[in-house]
């Protein structure tokens, strides 16, 4: 502090100023924490969204390709009972041109216990899917209606479930 002229003159600044300044600063400090973490957050969360919806949406095309063309299954025909976890589709395939021997196929879906459906085609294995946590089927009378859920990955897991039906179609004899 300085005298002059008989008054006592201040520098620097009160402990109330520094206080407010320190609480301002907090709170700029705590919207950009917070804008921060909900940037991250909702990133990872549409990507998380995004990995699931692709996920079921490529297992769920692989599914209606075989189910277009299946004219059985090993499902009940039960339209009551529950959905199985599991398929198994044939069908004969008459359209080879230049042969007069049709060809019979046979297609079945699992999924297995790391969350990867696989598809075995006329014997050989594939993965169609990944992420997907739960499969189920059912069937009534010539419709097969499916439903899918995948789990995106991360940290704010995104779930995403699709179901549809598919008519299967006739048996042709020849």
């Amino acid at each position: 502090m300085h005298i002059q002229d008989g008054k006592m003159k201040q520098k620097g600044f009160t402990l109330i100023e520094i206080l407010v300044v320190m609480l301002i600063g907090g709170m700029v400090m705590a919207a950009a924490l917070s804008t921060t973490y909900s940037v991250v957050v909702g990133s990872d969360r549409s990507r998380s969204q995004m990995v699931a919806l692709t996920d079921v949406a490529q297992a769920a095309r692989r599914i209606k390709d075989d189910l277009i063309m299946a004219q059985s299954t090993d499902l009940s025909l039960d339209p009551d009972s529950d959905p199985v976890p599991s398929i198994s589709l044939t069908w004969i395939d008459q359209t080879r041109f230049g042969s007069s021997n049709p060809t019979a196929h046979t297609s079945s879906y699992l999924l297995s216990s790391n969350m990867m459906l696989q598809r075995t085609y006329d014997g050989k294995v594939g993965i169609v899917g990944r992420n997907i946590t739960s499969l189920g089927f059912t069937q009534n009378g010539r419709v097969i209606n499916v439903v899918i859920t995948a789990t995106g990955p991360k940290i704010r897991q995104q779930k995403e479930t699709l179901k549809f039906s598919v008519q299967m179609r006739p048996v042709v004899i020849p």
